[in-house]
């Protein structure tokens, strides 16, 4: 991301609709250990690490695991 577009509210925005709309009742997904931007903004929203992989990506570096228990799941009527 370019530097101007950060700390602008839009990863939040993005992440926050699609929360909404997945209606799931977790979400897993999984990060960069060295993405602290990212780790902060999803442990800010209530994920929690769950697992690592190990050696995942090319370069070797782990990928960490978080997840989120979702108890907002509104059903249609």
């Amino acid at each position: 991301m370019l530097p101007s577009y950060r700390r602008l509210g839009i990863a939040a925005a993005l992440l926050e609709q699609c929360e909404r709309d997945l209606r799931l009742p977790s979400i897993r997904l999984s990060v960069r250990r060295s993405n602290e931007p990212a780790l902060a903004l999803y442990r800010k929203f209530g994920y929690q690490m769950v697992d690592v992989w190990r050696r995942y990506y090319h370069s070797g570096e782990d990928a960490l695991v978080l997840e989120k228990t979702m108890n907002n799941l509104k059903t249609d009527s």
